[in-house]
């Protein structure tokens, strides 16, 4: 089928503009703009060729195909899409009316040639032909006609009579149900009740009663029906719907027993019928050219009369002129009420010379159950059909999609994402509704809000993405967008990324953004290179920013350039820029940010300094902050600079010292003191000057001893500070005679100043000498008890001399004897082989040693005699001691021996002691470098040099003979 485009009008009824309310105003602008509630196409198929060279008269639907009569008598089975199913040439005269049974097996028309025919679609010789010699203008099959065996059918026309034919034992026959009012217009058939119109009005018949129901009178001022045919349709089995000339009526038959609830009608048994209600009724401001029931509402197809078409000349007998002037037919929804819910006019071929009468309407059979909520169940949509002498028109519901569609085309694309997202319509439909609502905001220039709605229309489609990001790109509105730029699922390509970030850093308002964006995007989906080339001709200039600044110390970071990083961060004072040094080991890189380093954390700043100064020298520090005095207090921060580092070293930052000295009078006095003892560089002139002009006294006095202006500090002492004891304890450390005068001097004016004097200067001065200084009748507070006390203190120092004087001679004593023991002693120069070999020799060489003393020792004591120079040769045989391989014995008096010459001197002494009967006073032997087990032994050696523990000690030849000599 062709699509027909649909348009809406805006008419209302007349009640509604002869409103004056402004509520009631905008209600009906409101109601202008209402969605329409059916879509409509033309019937294709082999319609439009029948048509062609034929004009359409009639129509009837049925479950499953359609019945279309024509104006040369044939009826033309068709299918739901137009095709042409079966053809049947019944009449000779034009096809007035068409009917189907129930079951859609049998098909009946009626013509102007006076016949009824009735033919069976599925059994092609099966046909029934009935002639009543004048025009018949109505039909209708009992809906049960293929069921029963009676086949029975109503029929009338010019003659008046309504005829009821059914089939008899004999063959068919007529029966006449009413005659006399003029000529049978309509008549349809629903149950057991049969409603027919005449000039005269309505009338109903009950075939399980076999009695007419009731009549509803034809409405005052109609045209006549020649002119505008009435028209009547079954709702269900108890309602029927009347629409004539320009009136509506509803029209409720129940029984006595049921309570009728408005609106909401069942089928009860026919023998109960017993009462008809007009339940609606109202007029309308066009001509009735068709009506069918719409759920709870009507759709009605209206001609609107144009000033030739009076009311006077429809009535008339006359056939009117069809002068091309006529307005197209419409379609109106309306409800009980009258209240006009939707309304399309339908531009069908040829409508500028169609009367009323030559329209007509036809529904499909549905289940009324199946209308809730304004829509249909799937399968259950009722069709219309609207046909014209040239064209037939299907109407059928909306759908989801149809009401998507028309919330795009009217601008309501938010309605039309909650329809779409809710479920209505297809899946597809969210990428054409997304690209629709996404265009309309940008036209409309609502970019942030198209900005928000892309995560939902474009969801994971990455080519969606990227189209619409270099749109926004193009329109210069892509900040708005990058908040809501997807970095997984999906991935866009690095470009996209790029081109973002460029568009944020060129715009100084979204610099805060860039910022944020940089944090929370992945490193891994774009190349931070490229914008880092757009940022950095930014620096230095107005546009710059500290977010910028930022963004951009994150992207050195991104692409490896942690220097440029760091400088960066310094400039922004980020708190987290000492962990970043160490992080990346950027000691060198803070020669420069000096400053921003001590703003931002002195103390951090100061120690970081101070441990890398190998890097940083103090002439490259201070620089930098004395430039910086008018950014920040540079003298404190060159105060805890400078004193750390003289903390570290008093000589690494001597050239500084002068400086440092102001720097503790004005941050730290009590460190000033301690500063100018521990500093050799600083100017002492200009260091006395500063103490005078901050009248720090302690310091003045030091710096003046340092001067060597003793006399100054020594006043400046007793007349400012008052402070005999420091005065006694400056001249003291002064040596200087001459100055214990001037101070005895300048305290003889002051008495207590004298007492105290008199107190502390027990052990530097005799006190007398100030006794017989103070002149005559001076007058000394508490002077007895300080006499006292001078006594007592002279008495306690002198008997503590004389102590320490008894101990110290003890000492010097024992000390001496100690020292002359060990030089007799010697250390044996052997290693472990030679010492254990020597044990071993000994008692064998002993027997033989003893035969060979006498001479040989009388000639080497007179070599010793000879020659008293140990040096690096032996004292008893002169040779080195490096010649041999024997063991070396060096004694305390530096003499040196073989051990087997100093063995042999030895023994022969010994020999010699047995032949004479006489002990020497001096043993020999020797120290095997181990010490003695106690000092009481040493202590023996003293008095006793004989044998100890069985054995002799040697001694050295030299040093004893010499003693032994002189004893003699």
């Amino acid at each position: 089928m062709a699509s027909l485009p649909s348009e809406n009008g805006v008419d209302g009824d007349d009640e509604r503009e002869e409103e004056e309310d402004e509520e009631e105003e905008e209600h009906g602008e409101e109601e202008g703009e209402e969605e329409p509630r059916l879509k409509y196409q033309r019937m294709g198929g082999n319609v439009p060729s029948l048509l062609s060279n034929d004009a359409a008269s009639c129509i009837a639907v049925a479950a499953r195909m359609i019945a279309l009569g024509t104006h040369d008598g044939t009826v033309h089975i068709l299918d739901f899409l137009g095709n042409q199913v079966k053809e049947f040439r019944a009449h000779t005269a034009p096809v007035n009316d068409l009917s189907f049974d129930t079951e859609g097996e049998y098909i009946g028309s009626c013509s102007d040639d006076g016949s009824v025919v009735i033919n069976s679609l599925f059994t092609d010789d099966e046909k029934l032909k009935f002639d009543y010699h004048r025009p018949m203008k109505a039909i209708s099959l009992d809906p049960d006609y293929t069921k029963k065996q009676s086949k029975r059918f109503v029929a009338g026309g010019l003659a008046g009579h309504l005829y009821m034919n059914s089939k008899k034992w004999f063959g068919y026959k007529d029966q006449v149900l009413h005659s006399g009012e003029g000529p049978i217009h309509s008549v349809k058939w629903r149950g057991s009740l049969i409603a027919w119109a005449n000039d005269t009005g309505v009338k109903v018949y009950d075939t399980a009663k076999d009695q007419r129901v009731t009549f509803i009178e034809r409405p005052r001022g109609s045209p006549r029906p020649e002119a505008l045919l009435p028209h009547l349709v079954w709702q269900d089995d108890t309602l029927l719907v009347i629409g004539w000339g320009t009136s509506v009526k509803i029209a409720s038959i129940k029984s006595d027993q049921q309570k009728p609830a408005y609106g909401t009608y069942r089928q009860v048994q026919m023998s109960s019928l017993n009462q008809v209600d007009i339940v609606a009724s109202f007029q309308t401001s066009y001509f009735i050219s068709g009506i069918a029931p719409f759920g709870d509402s009507l759709v009605i197809l209206a001609y609107i009369p144009t000033e030739e078409d009076g009311v006077k000349e429809i009535s008339s007998t006359t056939t009117l002129s069809r002068q091309g002037n006529a307005q197209r037919p419409e379609v109106r929804i309306v409800s009980w009420n009258s209240d006009e819910l939707t309304m399309d006019a339908l531009p069908v071929h040829g409508f500028e010379h169609y009367k009323a009468k030559d329209y007509s309407l036809a529904h499909a059979p549905f289940p009324g159950s199946s209308y809730a909520g304004g829509q249909w169940a799937a399968g259950d949509e009722p069709l219309y059909y609207i046909v014209s002498p040239k064209d037939v028109v299907i109407a059928k519901p909306r759908d989801a999609e149809d009401h998507i569609n028309w919330l795009l085309q009217h601008g309501f694309h938010e309605k039309a994402l909650a329809a779409v997202e809710a479920g209505e319509g297809r899946n597809e439909l969210i990428d054409k509704v997304g690209a629709g609502y996404l265009d309309h905001l940008i036209v409309e220039r609502k970019y942030a809000e198209a900005a928000s709605l892309c995560p939902k229309l474009l969801r994971g489609s990455a080519l969606a993405w990227e189209r619409w990001v270099f749109h926004f790109a193009q329109l210069r509105q892509l900040p708005v967008l990058v908040p809501y730029m997807p970095t997984d699922n999906p991935r866009l390509k690095d470009t996209v990324y790029e081109v973002a970030l460029v568009a944020l850093a060129t715009n100084p308002s979204y610099h805060k953004e860039l910022l944020s964006t940089v944090k929370s995007w992945p490193r891994s989906v774009y190349s931070a290179l490229p914008v880092i080339s757009a940022i950095e001709p930014q620096l230095n200039t107005s546009s710059m920013t500290d977010a910028l600044k930022e963004a951009l110390a994150e992207l050195y970071v991104i692409d490896g350039q942690h220097e440029k990083a760091f400088a960066l961060y310094a400039d922004l004072l980020k708190p987290e820029v000492f962990d970043f040094i160490e992080k990346y080991n950027l000691h060198e890189a803070i020669r420069g940010k000096v400053v921003q380093l001590m703003l931002l954390d002195s103390k951090r700043a100061t120690a970081l300094f101070i441990q890398n100064r190998d890097l940083i020298a103090p002439s490259e520090v201070v620089p930098q902050l004395l430039k910086a005095g008018k950014k920040c207090d540079s003298r404190y921060y060159l105060y805890l600079y400078l004193h750390a580092l003289f903390q570290v070293g008093p000589d690494s930052g001597k050239d500084y010292h002068d400086m440092q000295v102001e720097l503790y009078a004005e941050y730290d006095t009590k460190m000033l003191l301690p500063f100018l003892r521990s500093s050799q560089h600083y100017k002492l002139e200009k260091a006395y000057e500063l103490c005078v002009k901050k009248d720090l006294l302690r310091e003045q006095v030091f710096v003046l001893g340092r001067m060597g202006n003793a006399k100054q500090a020594l006043a400046v002492i007793i007349n400012k500070l008052g402070d005999i004891e420091e005065a006694v304890e400056f001249v003291s450390m002064q040596h200087d005679d001459d100055l214990w005068e001037e101070l005895i001097k300048q305290c003889l004016n002051k008495p207590e100043m004298v007492g105290l004097l008199l107190e502390h200067t027990v052990g530097n001065l005799d006190p007398l000498y100030i006794v017989n200084m103070v002149p005559n009748g001076l007058e000394i507070p508490r002077l007895r008890d300080r006499l006292v006390k001078i006594v007592t203190d002279y008495r306690t120092e002198t008997s503590l001399r004389h102590g320490c004087n008894d101990i110290l001679k003890t000492d010097i004593v024992n000390l001496l004897v100690k020292c002359f023991n060990e030089a007799r002693r010697g250390v044996c120069l052997s290693n472990e082989e030679d010492d254990s070999r020597g044990k071993r020799e000994d008692t064998n060489r002993s027997i033989s040693q003893r035969m060979v003393v006498g001479k040989s020792l009388s000639i080497k004591m007179t070599e010793v005699k000879s020659k008293t120079r140990g040096d690096t040769r032996c004292c008893m045989c002169f040779d080195p001691v490096s010649i041999r391989g024997d063991t070396v014995v060096v004694f305390f008096c530096c003499h040196a021996y073989h051990m087997t010459c100093l063995m042999d001197a030895a023994f022969s002494d010994s020999n010699n002691k047995t032949a004479k009967g006489s002990s020497s006073e001096y043993g020999y032997g020797y120290d095997n470098g181990v010490e003695e087990e106690d000092t009481e032994d040493d202590e023996d050696d003293d008095g006793n040099d004989g044998d100890r523990s069985g054995r002799s000690r040697l001694r050295c030849i030299l040093c004893t003979t010499a003693a032994a000599a002189s004893v003699r």
